[in-house]
């Protein structure tokens, strides 16, 4: 008995089964055309956001391995002379993976333009296969036993329009000439003209940073040195850059060995790879975000289409009720197509990820990746396509459960709809019958066969809105803060360099004088070491008028013991404003520095950091650790109002002992973030994609299932132009509802991301509401109305009988 009970249940089971694969493959033989899209557009979602993400990746540890591919050094010793027994030990101590010795002649380029150049030759030929590898980008590596031949960076050759084959006139200093300039004599390259023959292109880890966008670090070669070394002046000394395993260690190694050196001065290099650091992490993040807005959209977009494929089977649930099956097996029946769709969106997002891993990454990113091409990163190839099946297969289950359910649930009693109750407050308000049945089919999602997708419509067009408002805030933000100078630390309108002043005091040449210059300081910068970490001391030496730093918070330094430091100082340092930090200050004495302010630094030759930097007065600079050595000194002013401005820089550019006569420079971070114009674009562009093409299927649809509501109107007496009118109000009504919603979120999220990428850049945050918010709402209105002109042009030409005859 058991037995027959068995085999009956087996029989069932075994013609359910059947019964499900026959209902299946009818489906997919009646809808394969609108599988396939679904499943294109699962794929092309996945492969855009796996892409990113992978980009993200291969971003986020470009820098690393293209410092580990090139060896690069992490600390730099200052040493001024060295014995050999020196860099032998420390050749030899523990965590020491290279040491390259440069010698720093007193060596430039002949071209006005290029003599911000640092010009140097190495001693052996360490520096280029122990540390500092370089990569070749094009022509060949410099022979290291020939004089005139060079290889110079990709920034250089922009700046210049250099290439292989091209020549650089350098001129030098004799040790003679530069004895009488230290005794008051006059600056002068007394050496006769040498001729450097550029023979290849070659990419280094600093020009990959700030330094890289001024030209960078020129370097000679060690037969060069060998030649030259007794001839040219060395006012600097030696420079040791080291490869260390251990940083701290080796540090500590350093100091013991050269630390009674007379010119000794260590010095970290994260500063050196800071610019191009923090302008990879904003790239990373971008393609964070834009993986997750385009993840976001391509899930709403397949849900509004996967919905609409599967309600087609909504018509035959009655018939397959009647026929026994149970709303599992019919839920099976309904979603057997998303089975496929998850599974070739899968596939099709894996292939198109890799197959668009040869563009990422892209920027400085793409620079420092020593190994670009085609890659297949399966860390997240294979979560993100488990991702993509998931997402499908549990879309296309609710999708399924909502299709199977049959009318018996929908034929009970219920109150007046949402739609029907707003039409009926709105009747005695003077609107036209148009425009009241327009709200009600925005409002009333229908039961049923006469379902309209509202609220996905509703979702995509407040999230459209939601994206391009906050994109508007940022990029109008963006564009103020680069077009402020004062923001980026220029409070002042020109600048010049002076050659021939040793020392940061307030000789001005004479500029103070000129009429048309309203205000004229001197501003210094050197590397030093503040509190152990290396930083960037400005002094600022008051002339004419008043001028001081950009200060975000706090105030300036008013006495010898305060100081403004920007906020990547402060957040190595761990402190605030108001703290008090001890350090080692000039003659080796302690200092104690008071922070009373968070400053912003102007970049006025070398690619300064806008953020890191430490802001003195004059006194202050001195008494911190600055010297007379190795500084830069600019005069710095500002114009009276109407001044002929050109004129004005073309009389200091003409005097004695000027050159690199400028105005506002953009600094190198905020300029990265400029160049990445595709992605607000291209952002905007996918939101406003994905709103149009939801409130597009939600007309669309409401057009075509209540054709029969539509007929009755113009039986009644409707003509064509008031059913056009009544669409027209339906869409307004949903881009109104999206951009209530959407804009204030929108607005609310861009000043947060703004304030987020403010913050980590050290400047002021100023929001900048955009007049594009304003024109965002007709915009949208008109958008939307255009997109639903033909669904409407469709309804208004159908007649009544054909569409009362098919209902």
């Amino acid at each position: 008995m058991h037995r027959v009970k068995w085999g009956a249940d087996r029989c069932r089971e075994a013609g359910a089964l059947g019964a499900i694969r026959m209902v299946a493959r009818t489906e997919l033989r009646r809808h394969w055309r609108g599988t396939v899209v679904v499943m294109l557009l699962a794929g092309v979602v996945g492969a855009v956001t796996l892409a990113a993400l992978c980009g993200a990746r291969r971003s986020n540890s470009s820098l690393r391995r293209f410092n580990d591919a090139s060896r690069s050094s992490n600390i730099q010793v200052q040493v001024g002379s060295y014995t050999p027994a020196q860099l032998t030990a420390l050749r030899r101590t523990p965590g020491v993976e290279g040491v390259g010795v440069v010698d720093l002649l007193f060596v430039g380029p002949a071209a006005p333009a290029l003599q911000h150049l640092l010009i140097a030759a190495p001693v052996d030929g360490a520096l280029g296969t122990e540390v500092d590898r370089p990569r070749l980008v094009a022509g060949r590596l410099a022979n290291p036993n020939t004089l005139d031949e060079i290889d110079i960076g990709e920034g250089l050759a922009a700046m210049t329009h250099l290439g292989v084959g091209d020549t650089i006139d350098a001129v030098s200093m004799s040790t003679q000439a530069f004895e009488r300039l230290k005794h008051g004599g006059p600056f002068r390259f007394d050496r006769p003209e040498i001729h450097l023959h550029i023979v290849g292109l070659i990419r280094r880890p600093l020009d990959l940073a700030s330094l890289g966008s001024t030209g960078g670090v020129l370097l000679m070669t060690p037969a060069f040195e060998r030649a030259y070394h007794d001839r040219i002046a060395n006012p600097a000394g030696y420079t040791i850059r080291v490869r260390a395993s251990d940083v701290r260690r080796v540090t500590a190694a350093v100091n013991q060995i050269f630390g009674k050196n007379p010119n000794f001065q260590p010095q970290g290099l994260e500063i050196e790879s800071a610019g191009a650091r923090d302008a990879i992490n904003v790239l990373t993040d971008v393609l964070l975000i834009f993986a997750t807005v385009a993840g976001l959209a391509g899930v709403v977009a397949i849900a509004i289409v996967l919905n609409r494929e599967l309600a087609s089977t909504q018509l035959d649930q009655r018939a397959l009720l009647a026929l026994g099956a149970t709303r599992l097996q019919r839920t099976v029946m309904s979603g057997a197509r998303g089975f496929l769709v998850a599974v070739g969106g899968a596939l099709l997002a894996v292939a198109g990820a890799i197959a668009a891993s040869p563009r990422l990454p892209f920027g400085v990113a793409r620079r420092a990746d020593p190994d670009p091409g085609l890659h297949a990163d399966w860390h997240v190839l294979s979560l993100g396509a488990l991702a993509v099946v998931a997402v499908v297969l549990a879309i296309t289950m609710v999708a399924a459960l909502r299709s199977t359910r049959v009318a018996a649930r929908d034929q009970r009693v219920r109150g007046p709809a949402l739609g029907t109750r707003i039409a009926g407050a709105l009747t005695g308000t003077g609107l036209s019958p148009a425009a009241t049945t327009g709200l009600r089919m925005a409002t009333e999602p229908g039961r049923g066969n006469y379902a309209v997708p509202l609220r996905s419509a509703a979702f995509g067009a407040a999230f459209g809105v939601f994206g391009l408002s906050a994109l508007m805030v940022f990029t109008s933000s963006l564009g103020h803060l680069s077009s402020t100078p004062r923001l980026y630390g220029w409070t002042f309108d020109f600048k010049a360099e002076t050659t021939a002043i040793q020392r940061c005091d307030g000789t001005d040449l004479g500029i103070s004088r000129l009429p048309g210059v309203a205000s004229l300081g001197v501003a210094c910068y050197e590397n030093m070491q503040f509190a152990g970490r290396p930083t960037i001391g400005w002094g600022l030496v008051q002339v004419k008028g008043t001028l001081g730093p950009a200060i975000v918070a706090g105030h300036e330094p008013r006495t010898p013991d305060e100081v403004a430091l920007g906020a990547a100082t402060m957040r190595a340092l761990d402190i605030r404003v108001g703290d008090t930090l001890h350090t080692t200050g000039a003659n080796g004495q302690e200092v104690a520095e008071r922070i009373v302010g968070q400053a912003v630094f102007p970049q006025l030759a070398d690619a300064q950091p806008v953020a890191d930097g430490a802001w003195f007065t004059s006194a202050g600079w001195y008494s911190a650790g600055a010297t007379n050595d190795q500084f830069s000194r600019f005069l710095v002013g500002t114009y009276a109002p109407h001044a002929d401005r050109n004129a004005i820089a073309r009389q200091i550019a003409a005097m004695e002992g000027t050159n690199r006569v400028g105005g506002p420079i953009v600094p190198t971070e905020i300029d990265r973030l400029r160049k990445i114009n595709w992605f607000p674009t291209a952002t905007a562009a996918l939101l406003a994609l994905l709103a149009l093409v939801a409130v597009w299927h939600a007309v669309a649809t409401s057009t075509r299932r209540r054709r029969r509501d539509l007929a009755v109107l113009k039986t009644i007496g409707f003509r064509r132009s008031q059913v056009r009118h009544t669409v027209a109000w339906q869409a307004t009504a949903l881009a109104t509802g999206g951009l209530i919603v959407g804009l204030p979120l929108g607005v609310l999220v861009g000043d947060a991301i703004w304030r987020a990428i403010a913050h980590s850049l050290g400047v002021r945050v100023t929001l900048t509401p955009p007049l594009g918010l304003v024109l965002l709402v007709p915009a949208v209105i008109v958008a939307v109305n255009m997109i639903a002109f033909f669904p409407a042009q469709a309804a208004a030409r159908r007649r009544p009988a054909v569409a009362l005859r098919t209902e």
